[in-house]
């Protein structure tokens, strides 16, 4: 079973990967799901391990910049994938500088499903 994350502030956007994240793994999977970054920082330094975090890159309070540079410093084998409505260059840059498996635009929900069935796989 693999354990995942998914972080978003958006809780319609949070409520669809999760349930389609369940539709297409059911058992196979065991999700957990944040509202923001010191929340997901907070699971994520729990007793339960996680083989990959989802999160939206921009949120208030801690972003999820901020959250996967925070993450990586806890784990740095944790697969990470963000997704965005926006496209700033420089944070790309630093996100795979940190090795985010994945940047997906918003609002594509189906390639961001996709890309986290093939990471899970």
């Amino acid at each position: 079973m693999k354990n995942i994350l998914v972080v978003d502030d958006e809780l319609d956007i949070l409520e669809t990967i999760v349930d389609s994240l369940e539709i297409e793994f059911g058992d196979e999977v065991a999700i957990d799901k944040a509202s923001n970054g010191n929340e997901a920082l907070e699971l994520f330094g729990g007793d339960k391990s996680y083989d990959l975090i989802v999160t939206d890159l921009n949120m208030p309070d801690m972003d999820g910049l901020e959250l996967t540079q925070n993450i990586k410093k806890l784990q740095v084998e944790t697969p990470i994938i963000v997704f965005t409505g926006h496209g700033d260059i420089e944070e790309k840059e630093k996100l795979t500088a940190l090795g985010v498996v994945a940047m997906i635009k918003k609002p594509y929900v189906e390639d961001l499903i996709d890309e986290i069935a093939n990471t899970i796989r």
